[in-house]
């Protein structure tokens, strides 16, 4: 007598061989994870930048990017927003268009506290008069820090694995991803 099916014997063999490659891939995807989300944080960061840039360039009007920035009681690690009093300080009259919280998109990447001034981000990015590092894009898409002087300088990320990735801009407003 014929039976269509498989055998117990037979299910716990597949099972078993689904188990062992289970076991060869998952350390290979904890490793690959990590390195993803860095990559994605970082071309986001990018992204934002250059947003402000062209934000800046399209309404004549000074965008900027605060990092540690608080809004509505929430502390963010970077705030993009169209700075209408031109100060680099995120008022109530300034609008927001992107804030990022790294541990809502992108779990493990983390400001690189070994480099710039401990806080991942370059000395040179001057903090604003509310205590946070800022940079600035004018309307001719010139990068400035908080007392309108031209400024260069990078921001540093990395993961809980010790890779690291960096977005400089120079003074010019050019923005470039260095591995």
């Amino acid at each position: 007598m014929k039976k269509n099916g498989f055998t117990i014997l037979e299910l716990i063999a597949i099972i078993a061989i689904f188990v062992v490659l289970m076991l060869v891939a998952i350390p290979g995807f904890s490793r690959w994870l990590p390195n993803y989300r860095l990559r994605a944080a970082t071309r986001d960061l990018f992204s934002n930048l250059q947003h402000a840039k062209l934000t800046a360039i399209k309404r004549h009007r000074t965008c900027a990017i605060s990092f540690g920035q608080d809004v509505g009681g929430t502390i963010y690690n970077y705030v993009v927003y169209v700075d209408t009093g031109n100060d680099l300080e995120l008022d109530a009259a300034d609008e927001v268009l992107t804030t990022v919280l790294f541990s809502e998109r992108y779990t493990g990447v983390v400001f690189d506290t070994s480099k710039g001034g401990g806080d991942g981000i370059d000395d040179t990015i001057i903090v604003n008069d509310d205590g946070n590092p800022t940079i600035g894009f004018l309307s001719n898409g010139f990068s400035v820090d908080n007392n309108a002087n031209p400024v260069a300088g990078s921001i540093y990320l990395t993961t809980t694995t010790g890779r690291q990735r960096e977005v400089a801009i120079s003074s010019a407003g050019n923005i470039t991803i260095i591995q």
